[in-house]
């Protein structure tokens, strides 16, 4: 399934991220109308379920798990290793602290070891940077990562697993249903609790997995879904509507993946998006700490609405452009070319 608009879907949704953070965190009076429009948990889930689809076609195509993982680690790694690296450089410029009380702190190696493991949670702040803005993490949007790395560790094995039962999809449901019951557990003991630590399990892998399974179903289901394409369609507007309004999360990873399938399957004049670079994946990890440095600043006080919104949604596609064509394209055509060596 060579021509498909999965590419476009990505930057819809990395765009929407983007978008939903302005909104929250520049707290400019006049757009707050629109945060509805542009929800920031949905994309990321949008995210998961493409995941799911793209990683196991990856895992099933690569010659090896071998393979598999280095082409995994070039498409994540290199932008991911940068923004954290950059970061902690050059927000020093930022911070209260001194050079030397910076560059001696443990706060900081404690950042760059934490998130260069994907464990950003554990050291979000750098030292004395963005102390006076709402937060002080420099990259919230990180935590997604996490669960992404997750997630391929874990294809193998569930790959493995479906190739070995005659009916997959009762692998599917399992896998579904476990999941939703592990974040409802969550959700409701971090209810009753309020200390945020049960909160902090449901928002993990488990949790997420009804999302990735239902990509990994439609990869597996293709020929089903474009029999049924209409219908199915339609079950999922209908489910999404519902589920948002009743604010639950019983069917919408089948809702959404649906929604995402049939856009990605249709409208052939997006095939060709990404033709001057895939920047989908710059533009999401990029964002964040620009758009912290425009609050750090003050620009949504000093700037008019439309011109500060303008120039931060400008500099984050350059950005992705920038990254797509100095860093990330590097490491993939390079990791390609020792793959057909090999």
């Amino acid at each position: 399934m060579r021509n498909n608009n999965f590419d476009f879907l990505r930057f819809y949704l990395a765009f929407n991220v983007v978008i939903s953070h302005l909104i929250g965190i520049s707290k400019a009076a006049e757009l707050q109308k629109f945060q509805y429009f542009f929800n920031a948990y949905t994309s990321v889930t949008g995210f998961f379920i493409i995941s799911g689809f793209l990683i196991t076609n990856s895992y099933i195509h690569s010659k090896s798990t071998k393979q598999y993982f280095i082409k995994r680690a070039s498409r994540l790694l290199p932008a991911y290793i940068f923004v954290i690296v950059a970061s902690a450089i050059f927000l020093f410029f930022t911070s209260t602290y001194s050079f030397s009380e910076y560059f001696g702190s443990t706060e900081l190696y404690k950042y760059l070891a934490a998130n260069l493991l994907f464990l950003n949670f554990l050291q979000p702040c750098l030292p004395g940077v963005f102390t006076n803005n709402d937060f002080c993490a420099v990259n919230g949007a990180l935590w997604t990562l996490k669960i992404e790395v997750l997630f391929y560790l874990c294809i193998p094995l569930i790959v493995v697993l479906t190739n070995r039962v005659k009916r997959k999809y009762l692998l599917f449901i399992i896998m579904y249903i476990l999941s939703i019951i592990y974040k409802l557990s969550f959700v409701y003991l971090n209810g009753k609790s309020n200390s945020g630590y049960y909160g902090e399990l449901a928002n993990q892998l488990p949790g997420f997995m009804s999302y990735f399974v239902s990509g990994i179903a439609w990869y597996y289901y293709t020929d089903f879904f474009k029999k049924h394409n209409l219908k199915l369609f339609v079950c999922g507007i209908l489910i999404f509507i519902l589920e948002t309004y009743l604010n639950v999360e019983f069917l919408m990873p089948i809702a959404l993946s649906i929604i995402i399938f049939t856009v990605a399957l249709n409208f052939k004049k997006l095939n060709n998006f990404a033709k001057y670079g895939d920047i989908s994946y710059g533009v999401y990890i990029f964002h964040l700490p620009l758009i912290q440095l425009a609050v750090h600043f003050g620009l949504f006080k000093t700037v008019n609405t439309v011109t500060s919104f303008s120039l931060i949604i400008s500099t984050v596609l350059i950005l992705g452009l920038t990254s797509w064509h100095l860093l990330e394209k590097k490491f993939l055509n390079k990791n390609r070319q020792a793959i057909i060596t090999h």
